[in-house]
């Protein structure tokens, strides 16, 4: 009888753990209802973030691998970490029974849904992304499946690899997804002229004509040919390669911001491409931030460290003045 015995436990064990299984509901631990991770994010083609303010964020990755929000350029590095999170995001630990029914009450008022989709019309997975941990090493979570259901309890979600919280990155802040490029041209090759103006300054403007290489030639206002230094002119369109702004500058009020647009701007920078086209990058001193000064201790009129600019015609945005400067050098900088 006792050589019967083990196969017989072994038997009515695999029973329990069967039923078990057929009644799990998806809200424990390693239940269908943990899975969040995305192992290939490769076919990843939209992600919709709402939040409890009623904003959203539609993003989608196009034919040519590169993603839009809301049908507009988006900025491709956040929407990376966003995949990467993904594919890395890992279950730390179940919410205990205690303490589901204060997390879900303010989860309920604060949360924000993230879809993610992997082809068709209906999300594969949605998180509901909530507050972080009192020891800011997790984030409260639920997941929900279409056609499956929601976890009926949360869960706490770390990254591996990464000491934090993962909820920031989950918003639905247009400005904060939307690609923050102003001239970007990884072959510089592609550009035929560089014309620099100054209208502010007491310096006159010039051009730029580049034919690839050293092939550099720089002629002034009056069309007049000067001998160029081709150390700084190579720097130039160096920077034309990947020169972003910083952020939008929202706080203007219409009136003011009009008032900017309708002044004379501090630099003009006119990119022209082999292609014939063109695009024009206009810059305006900024005014610093309040109660700002030198080192010295004394009040600055102007901000030293940024200048403002305009993104599609109509939105200001705030540009450092480190990259940007040295993409629209004095006459006497270029010329030797």
């Amino acid at each position: 009888m006792k050589k019967y015995l083990l196969p017989l436990l072994f038997i009515a064990l695999a029973a329990v753990a069967w039923w078990l299984w057929r009644r799990d509901t998806g809200t424990t631990l390693t239940g269908a209802m943990s899975d969040f991770a995305i192992a290939d994010t490769a076919r990843v083609d939209r992600i919709f973030i709402a939040d409890k303010q009623g904003r959203t964020a539609d993003l989608r990755r196009g034919p040519d691998g590169r993603w839009t929000v809301d049908g507009r350029p988006a900025n491709q590095f956040p929407v990376g970490t966003l995949l990467k999170t993904f594919r890395n995001v890992e279950v730390r630990t179940p919410v205990p029974k205690s303490a589901e029914a204060a997390t879900l009450k303010f989860m309920s008022t604060s949360a924000v849904k993230v879809e993610i989709y992997t082809g068709g019309s209906r999300p594969e997975k949605i998180w509901w992304v909530g507050h972080g941990t009192p020891d800011h090493l997790g984030v409260y979570t639920i997941l929900e499946k279409p056609g499956t259901g929601r976890s009926a309890s949360p869960f706490v979600l770390g990254m591996s690899g990464f000491t934090g919280l993962i909820n920031t990155r989950f918003h639905a802040n247009l400005d904060e997804w939307l690609s923050t490029d102003m001239a970007v041209y990884p072959d510089i090759n592609a550009i035929a002229s560089m014309q620099v103006e100054h209208p502010l300054e007491d310096s006159a403007g010039y051009i730029i004509n580049f034919g690839g290489g050293r092939d550099l030639s720089l002629n002034d206002a009056q069309g007049r040919s000067l001998p160029v230094d081709t150390v700084i002119v190579i720097d130039m369109l160096q920077h034309a390669i990947d020169a972003h702004f910083e952020y939008f500058e929202r706080t203007y009020t219409r009136a003011v911001k009009d008032s900017i647009l309708a002044s004379e701007p501090r630099h003009v920078l006119t990119l022209t491409t082999r292609d014939g086209r063109k695009q024009r990058l206009t810059f305006w001193k900024k005014n610093p931030y309040p109660g700002e000064k030198t080192m010295d201790f004394e009040t600055l009129t102007t901000d030293v460290d940024r200048m403002l600019s305009v993104k599609d015609d109509t939105a200001l945005v705030v540009v450092q003045r480190y990259w940007f400067d040295r993409m629209v050098p004095y006459l006497g900088q270029v010329a030797r």
